[in-house]
């Protein structure tokens, strides 16, 4: 493993992401909705990217905004746990802004023989070589303005293409239609501030994009024509419907219930009244897509409450409460619909540059 600084054509940002250094080391991090509720999406999602790449004899990535290896660490744990034990030989590149991510990626992988880290800008410094998935996570390409990300991808669906083979894109951004900030619904870049970071250290506000199917749908085939490459599949994922981790800060939606805290309690096998869950009506000001869609979500969420609480009355805790959450797991697993309605809203493209 190395840091290479060979393909920086900007300056860095050291210390702007400091507090995101002690969120990632930090043990409190993974707690139960991380583990239960997001994970096995994310899971999903690599499994989805890493389905459309030939099985050969080694699997290249690039993870793009790659802060501190979390990309790296998910791929190794997809073969750990055994969701994809046919995992090939990994060639792994990571690139960041942060010098200071970078090295905390240095650190936690520096037993990986394979994987090297690369300071640079997304926009400009994405290598010419080729690559089997374009990865990312932690939603790096909402830093980017709607036409940055357009010229962005031309410029990376235009590699895929030059390079004339098949390679997947994961495209990971913030869900502009996530309950946690209900009142900016209207707006699609607003000033965002990740105070979920389990740092002392103060955290900024930074303009973020938010990104609905339709806005990223129409965004990726733009770049595909422009690039002449085309888009042989795409599958949209949504994380964290009800337990995005702005419903415990209350930040950017002071009104909502905090049911990432509360769901917490329930798989740890704490009581929680079942009023204090239930899922409130959605304000009209959406999309005819987006209402219908938590229309649907709020009634089926709300049912499990009833259908389970009644059940469970006369149970333990201990018993009860992990029993509920795992019926309101199924329901947020069951209904993500990919329309943006998530924390984050994911695209898994498949581009053909063979043609």
């Amino acid at each position: 493993m190395r840091i290479s600084a060979e393909k920086t054509q900007v300056r860095g940002r050291e210390g702007l992401y400091a507090p995101a250094i002690d969120h990632y080391t930090s043990p409190q991090r993974r707690d139960a909705v991380k583990r239960l509720w997001e994970e096995p999406i994310t899971f999903a999602i690599l499994r989805s990217a890493l389905e459309e790449v030939p099985r050969t004899g080694s699997l290249s990535v690039m993870d793009i905004g790659c802060g501190a290896g979390e990309g790296l660490h998910l791929l190794r744990a997809l073969r750990a746990t055994r969701s994809l034990p046919d995992l090939p030989r990994l060639s792994y590149r990571g690139l960041d802004l942060d010098e200071g991510l970078l090295r905390l990626a240095a650190r936690t992988h520096h037993d990986e023989d394979d994987a090297e880290f690369w300071h640079g800008d997304i926009r400009t410094d994405i290598p010419e070589e080729p690559f089997d998935i374009y990865l990312s996570c932690g939603v790096p390409y909402s830093h980017l303005t709607a036409d940055e990300l357009l010229s962005t991808l031309t410029r990376l669906f235009a590699q895929v293409r030059q390079n004339r083979g098949q390679s997947v894109v994961v495209i990971d951004v913030l869900g502009r239609y996530s309950l946690e900030w209900v009142p900016n619904w209207s707006r699609t870049r607003w000033p965002y501030r990740m105070s979920f970071f389990h740092s002392e250290q103060r955290t900024d506000d930074v303009p973020m994009t938010f990104w609905d199917a339709h806005a990223l749908s129409n965004c990726v085939r733009t770049a595909s024509a422009a690039a002449g490459c085309p888009v042989r599949r795409q599958r949209l994922f949504d994380r964290s419907v009800m337990v995005g981790r702005h419903t415990a800060t209350g930040q950017f939606n002071p009104g909502m219930p905090p049911y990432r805290l509360l769901v917490n309690h329930l798989e740890d096998g704490v009581a929680v009244a079942t009023d204090e869950l239930r899922m409130r009506q959605v304000p009209e000001e959406a999309p005819d897509s987006i209402r219908m869609f938590y229309a649907s979500f709020r009634r089926q969420w709300n049912d499990v409450l009833d259908y389970i609480g009644q059940r469970s009355s006369s149970l333990p805790a201990a018993v009860a409460a992990p029993m509920l959450a795992r019926g309101l797991r199924a329901v947020e697993h069951k209904l993500a619909s990919g329309l943006g309605t998530g924390h984050s809203l994911t695209a898994v493209i498949t581009l053909d540059g063979r043609g």
